[in-house]
């Protein structure tokens, strides 16, 4: 093949290659409104970088060496950042959905993903007398104890991010209380992920 040629393919490929990536990727931004409020999400928020050191740190329950699993739990979806925003677009702003910090609250106060609720995983413990109350807030009924969940929200679950097991013990104990996994989700980048790409974050008790 001559060398013009040759170049005309590599460009034509390349061009190809650019578009077909422009195909696969998605918007990183969201506007919606939560509790009559509105909430933008975008990349460009600098201080999501500037607190990405803050959630770096390993949890050291165990040591500082463990690592989430991809699989939360049998029947839960993981999401990456795209299927986040659109979580929050489309489930939390309709009110069908809530995306739920399992991390406690002089944690979230660190740094927290905008349009999301503080839920710490161990008020989810069956011992824990509220429990009932918080499940129902969840939108479950309940007679006689036994909890029917077909109006419950769908869930979106996060916390520090893949050193951490806040998330984990969350899931595990909604679990234990009958929520059904496939209205569970995780996001397994949490925070030390989503501050590394840059997306805005709110600090402070929420």
């Amino acid at each position: 093949m001559p060398i013009q040629m040759m170049h005309v393919a590599t460009a034509l490929m390349i061009t190809a290659s650019a578009s077909h990536a422009q195909e696969r990727l998605t918007p990183a931004k969201a506007s919606f409104f939560f509790n009559g409020e509105q909430i933008t999400i975008s990349r460009d928020a600098p201080e999501a970088v500037q607190a990405a050191q803050t959630f770096v740190s390993a949890d050291p329950s165990c040591g500082g060496a463990c690592i989430a699993p991809m699989q939360i739990a049998q029947g839960v979806e993981t999401l990456g950042e795209a299927e986040v925003l659109e979580f929050l677009v489309t489930q939390v702003a309709a009110g069908r959905g809530l995306m739920v910090d399992a991390r406690a609250p002089e944690e979230r106060a660190k740094g927290f993903i905008p349009g999301t609720v503080s839920l710490p995983h161990n008020t989810l413990l069956a011992q824990n007398a509220y429990r009932k109350d918080i499940l129902l807030a969840l939108g479950a009924r309940s007679y006689e104890d036994v909890f029917n969940f077909s109006d419950a929200r769908s869930l979106l679950i996060y916390d520090n991010g893949p050193s951490s097991d806040d998330a984990g013990q969350l899931v595990a104990n909604l679990l234990e209380a009958g929520y059904p996994p496939e209205m569970i989700r995780y996001y397994r980048g949490g925070m030390q992920v989503w501050s590394v790409l840059g997306f805005s974050i709110e600090q402070g008790q929420s």
